[in-house]
């Protein structure tokens, strides 16, 4: 083959490397490109899709028996009106958009659904344009109450009311919920003026100086409550009326009567009967039977004659001794025959008198008082008072 054929084949072969190199990729991402955009051209055949700016910072309100939400428009002049949808989408709220001439600021838009039944609800939130186009949607969660959650709330308790020193003394117990917002006191002054007065849901203790305690001796209060930080309205407890307890009044034995299990009936100084302890006499004591000896549980059983009403607690005076009762049990009746068990107390060795309080105020006409252990190693029993007391 002479030098002009084999130079006409190399031209040939570098022709064709050539158009392989050059048109190739081209052809291939033609083909690459047509698959790709196959799926969207339906969506381009009509133009780019416009989306108005959506509702922002969306936020819910809820109260009772209605709920509001609030957005802000984000200043797109294009936004003329909103749709809320809920209940699935099967009801519907069309809200106009409007703003001032030229203003392109962000607006706050308030919707407010009253007369809503009790319960969740979950929302969408889109925004329209003057041609129609439709925002993204925003979805937004809140609750309705109503009187099944009033009904659920508890009211905060108070361990005890007192008049003392002139001035009322309440002490509550621990905030009755995170929601709670404090509670609200009604009382009567010195003035004869009804006072309304907030106490916050963690105040350990209230004192009011100018409270008239002959006006019935009593106070209203009730609880507040604010379900969630953006609540429209305040819920509130039912009042609950409390009886103010003053100070310890002794009833006077005048008439009583006493009897006990057992008492000491030697002779002169060794006869100590349970009268000794009604008889208003602190050197005067009741002791058990000595000879033979009785032991533990030892009783006296007391007659006030009459049914007092209202009776707060029992008063009992000792002796700083072994055969101190270290703890008591008191009934009470008003016929002898039914009994209620007022409690079970523990009593201290010292020669002051000591209060034990009733959980509730009784009608009694009897008190019982068991001894049902001593102080020390011993089966006697000393006592030297019991009384009854109102407050």
């Amino acid at each position: 083959m002479n030098n002009t054929n084999i130079n006409l084949r190399c031209r040939l072969h570098f022709v064709i490397r050539l158009a392989v190199w050059v048109y190739l990729p081209l052809v291939i991402g033609n083909i690459a490109c047509s698959k790709i955009d196959d799926p969207y051209r339906d969506f381009w055949k009509d133009g780019e899709k416009v989306y108005p700016a959506s509702p922002d910072s969306v936020k819910v309100h809820p109260g009772k028996n209605r709920i509001e939400l609030t957005w802000l428009t984000q200043g797109d002049p294009s936004v003329n009106k909103a749709k809320i949808f809920w209940n699935n989408g099967k009801d519907s709220l069309e809200v106009p958009v409007e703003r001032e001439p030229g203003s392109n600021k962000a607006d706050t838009i308030k919707v407010m659904f009253s007369e809503m039944q009790e319960g969740s609800y979950s929302f969408s939130i889109c925004t329209y344009d003057n041609l129609g186009n439709k925002s993204i949607p925003v979805n937004a969660v809140g609750r309705v109450y109503g009187d099944e959650y009033v009904n659920s709330l508890l009211i905060r308790l108070i361990q005890s009311a007192t008049y003392i020193d002139d001035s009322l003394r309440i002490a509550w117990g621990n905030p009755a919920d995170a929601s709670s917002i404090g509670s609200e006191l009604v009382y009567t002054d010195l003035s004869g003026s009804s006072r309304h007065l907030y106490v916050a849901p963690d105040a350990d203790s209230t004192k009011i100086g100018d409270y008239d305690f002959s006006a019935g001796n009593t106070f209203t209060y009730r609880t507040l409550y604010l379900p969630h930080p953006l609540a429209l309205d305040t819920f509130y407890t039912g009042f609950n009326v409390v009886r103010v307890k003053g100070p310890r009044v002794e009833l006077s034995r005048t008439g009583w009567t006493v009897t006990a299990s057992s008492f000491d009936s030697r002779s002169g100084s060794s006869y100590r009967p349970p009268q000794n302890t009604i008889d208003g006499n602190p050197s005067s004591i009741w002791v058990n039977q000595i000879s033979p000896p009785t032991s533990y549980p030892h009783w006296l059983l007391v007659d006030m004659g009459v049914v007092t009403e209202r009776v707060e607690g029992i008063t009992i005076l000792v002796q700083n001794k072994n055969e101190t009762p270290k703890t008591v049990e008191i009934s009470v009746s008003e016929d002898n025959v039914n009994w209620t068990f007022a409690g079970r107390y523990s009593v201290a060795r010292i020669t002051t008198l000591q209060y034990l309080d009733f959980q509730e105020s009784q009608n009694v006409r009897y008190f019982k008082l068991t001894a049902v252990e001593p102080h020390g190693n011993t089966s006697n029993i000393i006592v030297a008072e019991v009384g009854a007391f109102v407050r």
